[in-house]
């Protein structure tokens, strides 16, 4: 495992360089096969050696190293179970807790952080280590970056480059934000969002309710003229496709069928199901790789802002 100690030590380097962890703070792991590499008790990630690096099963047994594994070793082992991600990185970003510390929610300043990060879940913690994991495995489900408040942030992926990339974009974004508030303060405002009522996830009574919350409103039918949305987008699961049908932004029907569509976006019915009830971003999804796009991504970006208005307002009609 010399080639994957090199990897977590370069990382381990790069998270100290840019800030995102200082002194002893912070811990990385990667999952390889049925073992797992990750960083000891106590070291310090920007000055990482070999032997700061154990290597051990699923269950946390120590296979190879003399130190103890870090504190957050539980986090780690839980995440490993729950996720097929293969990295988890926690970090101490400064200005990422410091903005959640008075904010609950971080506006995107670019599409790639709309793209990317997405609404940020932040998890409360009040203990040195995270010791109520369930939350914290909760939230992954939704984001592959999630906020522990008062301590740090945790990051998974499947390689260290994207998920190393999440942390930073975050940081960023953070720091602007205090920027934009020292220089021109905003007050924080938080809007309740109305839903409709309940319905079965891709039942006639759902599929009728998307077209038609689509149809009456005025800015998508707007949007739809000026960018001429003209297209069949498919939305698919494990067992089931729908495809509609725009024209110039209005949707003339839907077919059970993906055999015309020029997009399918392709997903499991529990993603479906969080999609339409507010709880993950449809484009940090496809992003973070839960959901697939079949068509040509840079036809599709033209759309961008009528898709954009499109997905807001089907997060209002609520599944179960």
């Amino acid at each position: 495992y010399e080639k994957e100690k090199e990897e977590i030590i370069f990382w381990g380097k790069k998270l100290y360089e840019r800030g995102l962890v200082c002194g002893s703070s912070g811990n990385i792991s990667k999952k390889v096969n049925d073992k797992i590499l990750i960083t000891a008790h106590n070291s310090y990630l920007g000055f990482l050696e070999k032997e700061d690096i154990l290597i051990l099963d699923r269950d946390g047994k120590i296979l190879e190293g003399n130190k103890k594994p870090t504190s957050e070793i539980a986090l780690h082992l839980a995440i490993h179970k729950n996720f097929s991600e293969k990295i988890v990185i926690h970090a101490h970003s400064p200005y990422t807790v410091h903005y959640f510390q008075y904010f609950k929610i971080l506006k995107p300043f670019t599409f790639e952080e709309k793209f990317y990060l997405g609404k940020i879940p932040v998890i409360p913690q009040n203990t040195p280590t995270v010791t109520d994991i369930l939350p914290v495995i909760d939230a992954l489900k939704k984001n592959n970056i999630v906020v522990l408040k008062n301590h740090g942030i945790v990051a998974i992926g499947n390689d260290f480059k994207s998920t190393f990339s999440l942390i930073e974009l975050l940081e960023i974004n953070a720091k602007l934000s205090l920027i934009t508030q020292a220089i021109s303060p905003v007050k924080e405002e938080i809007k309740e969002e109305k839903h409709l009522e309940k319905c079965k996830l891709f039942s006639k009574e759902h599929i009728s309710s998307l077209v038609n919350i689509i149809n009456n409103d005025e800015t998508v039918q707007s949007l739809g003229k000026t960018y001429n949305l003209t297209t069949i987008l498919c939305v698919k699961d494990e067992k089931e496709a729908f495809s509609f049908y725009y024209e110039k932004g209005k949707i003339i029907k839907v077919k059970n069928d993906e055999e015309n569509a020029e997009f399918i976006f392709s997903t499991k019915r529990e993603i479906w199901k969080q999609v339409f009830n507010g709880e993950i971003d449809p484009f940090v999804a496809f992003n973070q790789g839960k959901i697939k796009l079949k068509g040509d991504f840079n036809k599709l970006s033209k759309w961008f802002p009528v898709f954009e208005r499109t997905f807001e307002l089907w997060k209002k009609v609520a599944v179960d």
